[in-house]
């Protein structure tokens, strides 16, 4: 089975895979790279009993399992100076850090998410092609099941066409 290449995922989409318990069938099916900041931002998630439980990902990316990596401020000043307030204030570290990566690899990249943001910034850069939910992801994969909204083809489809009117409006941009 083809590996997904270089997939790079935000915190709500770390958690969900967590929650689930299907961290290490999707590393191996898929050639995950994580910012640390997103790494920080999903410390833990809440089980079906309200429990906090921990999203320990240390043994994989010891292991070399994730890739994780850091991008310096110069790194993410191209892609600030690229949107204005609008979208650029609603975007969280991890997500500013991983769309900036994205837009760095020559590589095929994809990013999966589950805050419309993320997908906006994409239509809007005329890059709907980067995107991709984490239900179309499990089940190219094998893994699928039934997820919330936010993580479904048809959300991302939703906000990536949203981010791609509005960027042909002129909205968003600088």
């Amino acid at each position: 089975m083809k590996k997904f290449r270089l997939l790079l995922l935000d915190a709500n989409i770390v958690i969900e895979i967590s929650r689930h318990g299907l961290w290490d069938s999707v590393i191996a099916r898929c050639e995950v790279h994580l910012a640390r900041t997103v790494v920080d931002e999903a410390q833990f998630f809440l089980d079906d009993n309200g429990d906090k439980q921990p999203t320990d990902l240390t043994h994989h990316i010891s292991e070399r399992s994730i890739t994780l990596f850091d991008l310096v401020p110069s790194d993410l000043a191209g892609l600030r100076a690229q949107f204005g307030p609008s979208y650029f204030e609603k975007l969280d570290p991890g997500e500013t850090e991983s769309l900036a990566y994205l837009l760095k690899q020559s590589d095929e990249c994809r990013i999966c998410s589950a805050d419309k943001i993320v997908y906006r910034v994409l239509g809007n850069l005329h890059r709907s092609d980067q995107g991709v939910s984490l239900e179309e992801v499990l089940n190219q994969i094998g893994l699928g099941r039934k997820l919330g909204h936010e993580f479904t083809r048809e959300y991302r489809v939703r906000w990536t066409n949203k981010g791609f009117q509005e960027g042909m409006g002129g909205m968003g941009k600088r």
